[in-house]
């Protein structure tokens, strides 16, 4: 894979989160997200939970024992969330300029840890939605930049506030996203065999990406110019919100998707889930 450039980008997303937090009143904070049961403050408080756990695991080298292994991805997720609703519930008694100010100095430290990895030796974490069971720290530090973005996107929506949606944030999130095709291709639609798959994303940016099925496996193959057996467009502008489960109800989005070929591929590439949740 060719690395996802997202580093230079963790510093002016901060800085625009900081400035969004500022901004809210009192009550804006308590606002209800599209998370289900969380509120802006709580998912304020997920970005400090995983600044924190990711300097005490990745710099201080300190990993709780746990009484429980997950065994699965489906033990993985539920493993996660539960993780998070403990961190959320525990940090509702902090006040919002308390976070606001973790935030502004673990963000910080999260930043200077990443510019001291090597991009290509092998993370600390694996980025499993994308099934793997190693990955490059490149790809490790872009999904970080995805959970961040879409986050902070997430607080936006709930708020009122305007959106990030410039080309220099989309492109390296959408191409880090992307990076779960095949993965979510080999599970839910192997058997959908000789196509030549194009995926686009369109509006806000253009961004094409092929994927071909070889029976065994599907992968991305950007060389061929042969005509696609299935087409699927999807504006920027919803993309992020199906593909990181902001909105679990995909299928009122459908009108909105352009396709043609095969329909059931299609609608797969839509069900993609580049988050654990």
């Amino acid at each position: 894979m060719k690395p996802i450039e997202t580093l230079h980008l963790f510093q002016d997303l901060n800085q625009e989160l900081i400035y969004f937090l500022a901004d809210l009143k009192p009550d804006e904070w308590l606002l209800p997200s599209p998370i289900d049961g969380r509120s802006i403050k709580d998912l304020a408080s997920h970005l400090v939970d995983g600044c924190l756990r990711r300097i005490s695991m990745q710099r201080d080298h300190f990993f709780e024992a746990e009484a429980i292994v997950p065994q699965n991805h489906h033990e993985l997720v539920e493993f996660i969330q539960q993780k998070n609703f403990e961190w959320i519930v525990a940090t509702r008694r902090l006040s919002s300029r308390v976070l606001v100010e973790m935030l502004k100095k673990y963000e910080q430290e999260v930043y200077e840890l990443y510019c001291r990895l090597k991009p290509e030796d092998d993370a600390l974490f694996s980025v499993s939605w994308a099934g793997q069971e190693k990955s490059p720290n490149w790809f490790d530090v872009a999904r970080d930049y995805t959970e961040k973005w879409h986050h902070q996107m997430q607080m936006r929506l709930a708020s009122g506030r305007n959106l990030l949606m410039s080309e220099r944030f989309l492109t390296p999130l959408y191409e880090t996203l992307l990076l779960g095709l095949p993965e979510q291709l080999n599970r839910s639609a192997l058997s959908i065999t000789e196509q030549l798959l194009e995926v686009e994303i369109t509006g806000e940016i253009r961004l094409r990406k092929r994927l071909i099925n070889y029976g065994s496996h599907w992968e991305f193959h950007e060389n061929l110019t042969d005509e696609a057996h299935t087409s699927v467009k999807i504006p920027a502008s919803i993309g992020w919100i199906l593909f990181t489960n902001t909105d679990r109800d995909k299928g009122k989005y459908l009108d909105q998707i352009q396709f043609t070929g095969n329909e059931a591929l299609a609608k797969n590439v839509v069900r993609l889930t580049a988050v654990m949740s």
